[in-house]
């Protein structure tokens, strides 16, 4: 997560309202989570960073999946206190993912993102700085809103089979945006980028692919929104440095 370039609400002003639906249980992050799991490597005691861990959902399944020291971090203050009181064994601190000025060079086996990399106003420099926390050879797995289908200007409609579809125009423009649903994540903003974007960075920052998903919906999802039984709400990788 991140505060910055968040307009009329930042993500400290959020945090109780997301956790709360987590906690809930939001159909999409189940997708997402069960999405992680597969991507993730054999885990077997690595030193791992969640960056943008906000309350800590996926920073815990790293502890549930076996790996040893785990540090989640995140730029909003609220969002580690509450990642910090839901336990797991993770440590936690404040961090800000385009610089993660408080993590040592060639530190960790392994890294994740899950839904944030579209928060994050610099992409290139966060993906530079994951790429310089990981020791040689490292992975780093990323999940965001599939960035062909979650469009700024994208409306939900139904085919003429009455089959949930979505019309999307505006993809090439990379910018800002805010959704205008009250109780929509979105609401704080985040930056639209192609899906080429995203790739070309990575390769950037020296990273190569070695696996891809776009998640099928699990039930629960698809029971709170039908649309993603037909498109994919997520694109995520597991990617790993170049050496």
């Amino acid at each position: 997560m991140t505060t910055e370039a968040a307009g009329n609400i930042s993500w400290d002003e959020m945090a109780g309202w997301y956790d709360r639906l987590l906690r809930a249980g939001s159909g999409a992050h189940e997708t997402a989570v069960e999405c992680l799991r597969r991507l993730l490597p054999p885990l077997d005691g690595a030193d791992v960073i969640d960056v943008a861990c906000g309350q800590g959902l996926a920073t815990r399944v790293l502890v549930d999946a076996g790996a040893g020291r785990v540090l989640g971090v995140d730029a909003s203050a609220e969002m580690i206190d509450l990642a910090t009181g839901h336990g797991s064994g993770a440590d936690y601190r404040v961090d800000d993912a385009q610089t993660l000025a408080t993590c040592a060079d060639a530190s960790f086996d392994g890294a994740t993102c899950q839904l944030a990399l579209m928060d994050i106003p610099d992409l290139d420099a966060a993906l530079t700085s994951i790429h310089r926390v990981l020791k040689p050879g490292g992975w780093f797995v990323f999940s965001i809103g599939h960035p062909c289908i979650l469009v700024p200007d994208a409306r939900p409609q139904l085919d003429a089979d009455g089959r949930p579809a979505v019309l999307v125009t505006g993809y090439f423009e990379e910018r800002f945006w805010r959704s205008s649903n009250p109780h929509g994540v979105r609401r704080v903003g985040n930056y639209h980028r192609t899906l080429a974007t995203y790739l070309n960075a990575l390769i950037r920052a020296g990273f190569r692919l070695e696996a891809v998903e776009e998640p099928e919906a699990a039930p629960g999802h698809v029971a709170q929104q039908p649309l993603y039984a037909e498109v994919p709400i997520f694109f995520a990788a597991r990617v790993r440095e170049d050496t």
